[in-house]
């Protein structure tokens, strides 16, 4: 069995601190050019932790951002993210099977950047932004354009854009096909828009439509085939599960849409915020997801806000968990060709819920902190997948704001 430990190689990590590096000069800069336009600026920084119960993944992150006003209705933003990610996941074969081994190692490292410019206008608002994510086994770049129209004396905003992603995908890890880095490109269209109802009610929708091309399977994920070997043999005639990468199609056409609707209730002090969000693939994918937050003011300087979030998802046509009494044989090296098969347990039918409650604390008007706990429980519907696949997890966030 391999192990999906990762030992960072030297030039990974002179990658993640060049990056950083160049973030932390431009986000400098900023700061300095802030400093003589004497421009309003405001930082926001988070930390989140997640946990999956019985040891699986543990993923930290830290996220900075920096905004800067400008002159003739002009604002800079730079951000950066950086996840450590360890612990063990599945990777393909049953536990039943490997009770042993049907987890494998990962201990990773992700930096990302992202540089916005937005500019306000009487009649439109535009926005560029430009970003590049770096892991040893992964690096994507992308880049995005929005423009926005106010109409009917500002009480409804049309927004469309388009955002491209190019990314590539080592698939020389462990397990993988062993092709070295191969391409994946990720276009999308956005439109939608945001009304204003009254003085209490607002609703937005947005509809976005992708066409992912490339490698987009998981060179991580693997697929077993059993083998019989003796056959016939009754002393020596014994079965052997042989694992093989996962081969998900070359190209796909997504589809989603998000709903949402806010309502201030003045005899609560509270409001009543209800989302829903539909999405759909060409290959059977299709999730729905239920959302409601209810951030309630508790006093001049405290907010709290419970909220609860339902998935629900219908299996990829390619999802099977295993390649027995399939007829396919897998490929050798699979890039999305021919028959198509993935053991991801993600793909599955499955559902999940999430319960949070979060609490803001508004120190001064310049200075708001927020502290949030989540727990998140996933459950597979079909009777064929593992049932320990699907992980329980906490998550706890911490943040603040501070505008100067």
């Amino acid at each position: 069995m391999f192990a999906k430990s990762k030992s960072f190689p030297r030039v990974a990590g002179i990658f993640s601190y060049t990056l950083t590096l160049r973030i932390t000069i431009v986000s400098a800069l900023i700061y300095i050019l802030a400093q003589k336009l004497n421009a309003q600026k405001a930082l926001h920084a988070k930390y989140q932790d997640w946990n999956e119960d019985d040891g699986r993944i543990k993923v930290r992150s830290w996220y900075f951002l920096s905004e800067l006003k400008l002159a003739g209705n002009w604002s800079l933003e730079s951000g950066v993210m950086i996840d450590s990610v360890s612990g063990a996941t599945p990777y393909g074969k049953p536990p039943e099977i490997g009770p042993d081994d049907w987890l494998v190692e990962i201990e990773e490292e992700r930096r990302a950047g992202t540089i916005e410019l937005k500019h306000e206008g009487t009649l439109f608002d535009y926005s560029f932004e430009v970003g590049l994510s770096k892991e040893p086994d992964y690096v994507s770049k992308s880049y995005a354009f929005s423009v926005s129209q106010k109409i009917a004396e500002e009480t409804l905003v049309l927004t469309g854009g388009f955002s491209y992603k190019d990314d590539e995908v080592d698939t020389s890890v462990p397990g993988g096909p062993g092709l070295g880095f191969l391409e994946k490109d990720t276009p999308e269209i956005v439109l939608g828009f945001y009304r204003i109802l009254d003085d209490r009610t607002t609703l937005s929708l947005d509809v976005t439509y992708g066409r992912p091309r490339g490698y987009l399977s998981d060179p991580y994920k693997q697929i077993g085939l059993g083998e019989i070997l003796f056959a016939g043999d009754p002393l020596r005639e014994k079965e052997i599960l042989y694992m093989h990468p996962e081969n998900r199609p070359n190209k796909r056409e997504t589809l989603a849409i998000f709903l949402q609707g806010r309502r201030y209730l003045e005899t609560w002090e509270a409001s009543i915020e209800s989302s829903y969000r539909y999405f759909c693939d060409d290959r059977g994918l299709v999730g729905n997801t239920f959302g409601v937050r209810v951030p309630k003011r508790l006093s001049e300087r405290i907010i709290i806000e419970p909220s609860f979030r339902y998935y629900h998802q219908e299996a990829a046509d390619y999802y099977k968990t295993s390649l027995d009494d399939t007829g396919i044989t897998p490929a050798l090296q699979p890039v999305g060709e021919g028959s198509h098969y993935s053991a991801d347990y993600r793909i599955s039918k499955l559902h999940a819920k999430t319960a949070g409650l979060k609490l803001t604390y508004i120190h001064q008007e310049n200075l708001i902190i927020d502290l949030s706990f989540d727990r998140y429980k996933m459950e597979g519907l079909d009777t064929k997948t593992t049932k320990t696949y699907y992980p329980k997890s906490s998550i706890t966030t911490a943040g603040f704001q501070w505008s100067f």
